[in-house]
């Protein structure tokens, strides 16, 4: 992991040096050929300023010191190579002067604007990476922000479809107990809502090895009227809730529902009835939740056969009276 940054580093200096480099010889090459061509290779001894300023201040300006120092190297060992002035016309010192000022002010230049273009390129480069460090920080913070929308809205409608008091609980569960078939079977559906935290059901009940609808949710919009036989058969043995988590569960479970839990007889183990869940979130056939959805069969279990016993009364025969 740390090589290839380094060997990404090193191509990018490579790069640069080689480009540096180019650029100059380029800017050397064409100045040369302009002072033979125009003034027969004196270094441009009669033209003020010196054009070989020009790679002295775009190497100092574009890259800094080292390359501005180079260029001040180049034009000063091009400037003493053409000797344009004799050295018999002027004092010795005078002309050491004359040779030497170029020079001088060429390397004070290159070094004087490199370390300010040093400077400059430093802080725009620091700059630069405390921008894309705000720039991933917000958008981290956006998507800290989003996340935090999102469960909020999230828990708001859970709130808002959940404010289902203790009080409201314990009225439901005492109308459990109502003489009126509709008002016992509302009462239950919306007991089975709220351990679920579903209305979108349909609870079977098993009679002959049939399995045939007896009570749907208030937001269940289709369910089948019988469940079919390899279902009936394949619950609670030995699982009391299949569920398409499972991708063993999701061929029974294909256009039934997302869970089916089985309400078992505690007397004889016998298979009573079916809670198909036809809509749950995905997160919530995790183990807890699916612990919580088994709890449901202990209570529902025995409302289903009350129901069937308060359905289908027994009649006694008529005997004799002492």
């Amino acid at each position: 992991m740390t090589q290839q940054p380094r060997q990404r580093s090193w191509r990018s200096g490579w790069r640069r040096t080689a480009r540096i480099a180019l650029e100059l010889l380029l800017a050397v090459a064409m100045l040369v050929a302009i002072d033979r061509w125009l003034t027969g290779g004196t270094g441009f001894a009669q033209v003020q300023p010196n054009p070989y300023w020009l790679p002295v201040l775009a190497m100092a300006l574009a890259y800094g010191t080292g390359p501005g120092v180079l260029a001040a190297a180049i034009a000063s060992g091009l400037w003493l190579l053409y000797a344009h002035e004799n050295a018999g016309e002027r004092d010795y010192l005078d002309h050491l002067f004359h040779l030497s000022l170029q020079p001088l002010m060429w390397f004070s230049a290159a070094v004087a604007i490199g370390e300010v273009t040093i400077v400059r390129t430093t802080r725009h480069a620091r700059l630069e990476k405390h921008g894309q460090v705000a720039a991933r920080n917000l958008a981290r913070l956006t998507e800290a922000f989003a996340a935090l929308s999102h469960t909020n809205r999230r828990l708001q409608v859970q709130i808002a479809t959940e404010a289902h008091t203790i009080g409201h609980a314990i009225d439901t569960a005492t109308r459990v107990s109502s003489i009126d078939p509709a008002a016992r079977r509302g009462a239950i559906g919306e007991l089975i809502t709220l351990a679920a935290r579903t209305a979108d059901f349909t609870c079977y009940r098993v009679a002959g090895g049939e399995a045939r609808a007896w009570l749907h949710g208030a937001m269940t919009v289709r369910h089948r009227d019988v469940l079919p036989a390899g279902l009936v058969t394949c619950i609670g043995r030995p699982r009391a809730i299949l569920h398409v988590a499972d991708m063993e569960d999701r061929a029974m479970l294909e256009d039934v529902g997302v869970a089916a839990i089985a309400l078992l007889d505690r007397a004889g183990g016998d298979l009573v009835g079916c809670l198909i869940l036809h809509s749950l979130p995905f997160d919530a056939l995790n183990a807890s939740r699916t612990a919580e959805l088994c709890e449901i069969a202990s209570w529902l279990t025995p409302l289903l056969a009350d129901s069937a016993r308060a359905t289908h009364p027994t009649v006694r025969p008529a005997g004799l009276v002492a």
